[in-house]
């Protein structure tokens, strides 16, 4: 299992086994919902085992594929690389690692945390709501209704954000695994570079990329501040990518004494330009951005849709979120059924 394995697994295995887990329990029985309480604890301590067992490895991986990309880098800038020194790669290894490990066990904490609170609190709101007489209809049902939205909307809250936004955990967990991971290839290029005393390197970003990174895209900076007349990691907002989860950004060798003289003057102009509080993108790059993002917010939107079907819906909906997708684009005989279902177990006055 990689780490994007690790996501799916996360997504359609343990989420998709809590939401049978409420189908399937009696929360007007105490016990029952004790048991579903504890269900979820067990089934987040397994994706917390699959965390320990995919994640080091991954980040070695990607750590490592830094340190060759580096590698190679430097053997087109017609620079001979020097032997790895392996106790400086795996302290930096080891920092990536620990902290990523805190980072998603902290997350997993508090998800189980905060699943044991929704599901009281929607337990002891019906009940609530009961005894005022404000619900009738079949108990057992309601429960499990109030439960399911109550867990889809923030059951596996995994991080608070300052401003109080809920974090779930598939979301929190997708962000810190592939900014990591990313982190750890440029982490490895970079220490690759210092070995070599190669000091400035490139910030290499796609043309059709965000407004964050476009303003970093071809700036040549010194990782030391060894270098006279380039702008210092760290210092004046000036960072190394990656700038956000799923950036794709990267950096290579800019070797002085291989650079022509123009080469060396656009560099400095593009430096020059640099405005941390402007976006350089052009219309077409900020209109093929957009296309993308486009396509990003409709695949969440399917992937939001196919979980309430499966608390709707149960053993009827769609097994996997492949499979929900196809039949929704296709818009089938199957999906309409479906879709029909889905909206007359919304209306059922049941709450």
């Amino acid at each position: 299992m990689n780490e994007e394995q690790l996501l799916k697994y996360l997504q359609e295995i343990i989420i998709g086994s809590i939401i049978t887990r409420i189908a399937e329990s009696d929360l007007t029985k105490d016990e029952q919902a004790e048991k579903l309480v504890n269900d979820i604890g067990y089934l987040l301590d397994q994706f917390g085992v699959a965390v320990d067992q995919v994640i080091p490895d991954a980040i070695i991986k990607h750590y490592f594929g830094g340190v060759d990309s580096a590698t190679k880098a430097l053997e087109e800038s017609k620079i001979k690389p020097r032997p790895m020194q392996r106790k400086i790669h795996m302290e930096a290894v080891q920092s990536i690692m620990d902290d990523t490990m805190m980072d998603m066990h902290a997350a997993i904490r508090t998800a189980k945390k905060s699943a044991a609170k929704s599901v009281s609190n929607a337990i002891n709101n019906v009940k609530g709501d009961i005894a005022k007489g404000i619900i009738t209809g079949d108990t057992r049902k309601v429960i499990q209704k109030r439960v399911a939205e109550s867990f889809q909307k923030d059951g596996l809250t995994a991080f608070v954000t300052v401003d109080g936004k809920k974090l779930p955990l598939d979301f929190y967990s997708m962000t810190v695994t592939r900014t990591k991971m990313r982190d750890a290839a440029v982490t490895g290029s970079v220490e690759r570079y210092k070995e070599n005393d190669q000091d400035l390197v490139q910030i290499i970003e796609n043309s059709d990329t965000c407004p964050v990174c476009a303003r970093y895209r071809g700036l040549v900076v010194s990782l030391t501040g060894e270098t006279p007349g380039y702008p210092v990691v760290g210092k004046n907002g000036i960072q190394l990518p990656p700038y956000h989860p799923n950036c794709r950004g990267s950096v290579r060798p800019f070797v002085l004494e291989f650079k022509t003289e123009a080469e060396i003057a656009e560099a400095k102009k593009r430096n020059a330009a640099y405005d941390p509080e402007k976006d350089p993108r052009t219309p077409a790059q900020k209109r093929a951005y957009e296309r993308e993002q486009t396509a990003r917010r409709k695949a969440n939107d399917e992937k939001k849709q196919f979980a309430r079907w499966q608390m709707a819906l149960g053993d009827g909906a769609p097994r996997t979120l492949g499979a929900f997708r196809r039949m929704k684009r296709a818009n089938s005989a199957k999906f309409q059924e479906l879709q029909s279902e889905y909206r007359r177990i919304m209306r059922e006055d049941v709450i």
